[in-house]
């Protein structure tokens, strides 16, 4: 008996559809469990950013953190924030990451210390979340926090322009991302296509070379560039914390 060879078209469907729905499943199973991803995929490296931002925050520090994710880089350095009795505000747009992060936030007892809120850095009612004196006047941050978020945001000039903002004028924005050295057109493209597989948005592909232009349009300086020790720094991509101000 002769074997065709060429598949019958309804295989072919058939084949086509299972395929579909298992993409959709493992889609819909991300989603129901994206805060567990999250953590699973990226704390362990934040976790390690986070000590290194707070380690230079003068003590009694209030800070704005942006895209805050579900806190539990920031629980691991519990106590660097209970010790230096440092105040964090973390926003982010995920609700579901910031559910769990209300959730994170009180097992590690910091409660007193830090709140967590669905929002974004765009909200024009953002000022709302600054915490009061006994003047019952608003305070501002003495600094705010973008790990690994801030080209993650549709427009990054505009949200370092909104936090300038709401920094005091001595304030600081402090910055950890890990950012691309040399052009990798494999990671051009699979960056972005990892949001749909992990829910994590990694954004796109950022050259350092990229960072010092960002922070200009923006009315700032960089004052401080530098590799983040013990996290990733190959010729390809460096982990990096870079601190502005004024200009």
């Amino acid at each position: 008996p002769q074997i065709s060879l060429v598949a019958e078209p309804m295989t072919i469907l058939g084949a086509l559809a299972a395929v579909g729905c298992g993409l959709g499943v493992i889609v819909l199973l991300s989603r129901m469990y994206m805060a567990q991803i999250y953590d699973m995929i990226i704390v362990r490296m934040t976790a390690r950013w986070y000590a290194v931002v707070l380690d230079r925050l003068p003590a009694s520090s209030l800070l704005l953190d942006v895209g805050i994710g579900t806190a539990s880089a920031l629980a691991r350095n519990a106590p660097t924030v209970l010790a230096k009795r440092l105040r964090v505000v973390g926003i982010d747009y995920e609700a579901p990451y910031i559910t769990c992060a209300e959730g994170v936030v009180r097992e590690a007892g910091l409660a007193g210390a830090v709140s967590v809120h669905c929002k974004s850095i765009y909200d024009p009612k953002l000022a709302s979340l600054c915490p009061t004196s006994r003047g019952n006047t608003a305070e501002k941050f003495d600094a705010a926090y973008f790990s690994g978020s801030l080209t993650v945001l549709p427009d990054p000039v505009a949200a370092l322009r909104v936090s300038a903002e709401l920094l005091k004028p001595s304030g600081q924005i402090y910055i950890t991302q890990t950012f691309q050295n040399q052009p990798s057109p494999l990671a051009q493209l699979v960056k972005p296509m990892l949001r749909w597989i992990t829910t994590i948005d990694f954004g796109t592909v950022t050259y350092h070379s990229q960072v010092q232009g960002l922070v200009e349009q923006a009315g700032l300086k960089v004052l401080q560039d530098e590799p983040i020790p013990g996290s990733i720094n190959t010729r390809y991509q460096t982990a990096r914390l870079i601190v502005v101000g004024a200009a």
